[in-house]
This record gives structure tokens, sequence and C-alpha cells, in this order.
């Protein structure tokens, strides 16, 4: 008779043991599937991330440029806000190009309100895809200089290397992108 209480008393205990076991492990999934708020995303343009007291983060996606002989340049921007505009943004660079670039003397971003001039780009890393390599910089910008940016969407930039200039200029499609941008975040500054 004490056989068939033990042998009761374990599959109760393996029965509890299991239950308990699978529920952690459906808190513990559900726990690590959860991804950081997005407060807005702007149809694949941008997204925003609430940062605590520090605002919002603003990821603005790649921007597309292109220059006469069918090299591109990709720049995305990164900044936070609240109330007021009293930080820099960070302006990453991608050149997609046949010639590797590990440094570049610099960049113009201009339009009608504003000449941004950056001199100092840090080199980030280079890779190669078939025969394109993706050069990767990084610089800081004042955001209300990128703010200003925003203001017109005809852009023209200047990459300066070993005392050459080459010019992307902004595609009609870029420049729908800029004015979406304005309407949806910098306008609301």
């Amino acid at each position: 008779m004490k056989d068939k209480e033990n042998i009761y008393k374990m599959r109760s205990f393996t029965l509890i043991m299991r239950g308990f076991v699978f529920g952690i492990l459906i808190i513990l999934s559900s726990c690590l599937s959860i991804k950081p708020s997005i407060v807005k995303s702007g149809k694949k343009l941008y997204e925003t991330f609430f940062v605590g007291e520090d605002g919002t983060q603003y990821f603005i996606k790649p921007l597309e440029f292109s220059n006469d002989v069918n090299e591109k340049l990709k720049l995305d921007i990164t900044f936070r806000y609240k109330n007021e505009i009293k930080d820099s943004a960070i302006v990453n660079i991608s050149l997609l190009s046949k010639e590797i670039y590990k440094y570049a003397d610099g960049l113009k971003i201009k339009n009608d309100s504003i000449d941004i001039i950056i001199k100092e780009m840090k080199y980030m890393f280079s890779e190669r895809n078939k025969k394109i390599y993706n050069s990767r910089f990084s610089a800081n910008v004042n955001l209300f200089d990128v703010e200003q940016l925003f203001d017109s969407n005809n852009w023209i930039l200047i990459l300066y290397k070993d005392g050459r200039s080459i010019k992307y200029i902004t595609p009609k499609i870029t420049k729908k992108k800029i004015d979406k941008l304005n309407y949806e975040i910098f306008a609301i500054f």
C-alpha cells in the first residue's frame, strides 16, 4: 500500500514540476521576445525610441544620393530630442563605389538654407559586395544644422578626398523622402 502511495506522490510531484517548468519556459520566452518600444515608424523612413528622461531617439534610415559615374552615397542620421535642440546628431555615410575609401578629407552637405561642412569623418569599416565597396564613415553634426537642412529637399553632397571633390545629387525619390521627414519630424521642433 505504501508503494502505491509513493508512486502516486511521485507522479503528482512529476506532473506539478513539469507544469511549473513549462510555465517558466513560457514566461521566459515571452519576455525574451519583447523588442524595445518603438513609438512611431514612418513607413520605413525612420524609427523613434523613447529613451526616458532624454526624450526620444530618432533614427532616420539611409537616404540615397548619386553622382555622375553611378556611384552611391547613403546617409543616415541618429539624434535625441526633448522639447529643445541641445545636442548633436550622428551622421553616418556609406560610400558605394568601385574604389575603396579608407579616409576622406571632408564632406559638405548643402541646400538653399544651409551649408554643413564636416571636416572630421571617422572611418568605421569597408566591405565588398561583388565589385562594389561599401566604405562607412561617421561624424557629429550640430542638430540645429540638421533641422535647417531638412527645410529644403534639394541637397548637394560634396565629398573631398586627395584634392578631388565628388559631387552627389538628390534623386527625385530621395527629395520626396526628405519632404516627408521634414513634415513628420522636423516640423514639430
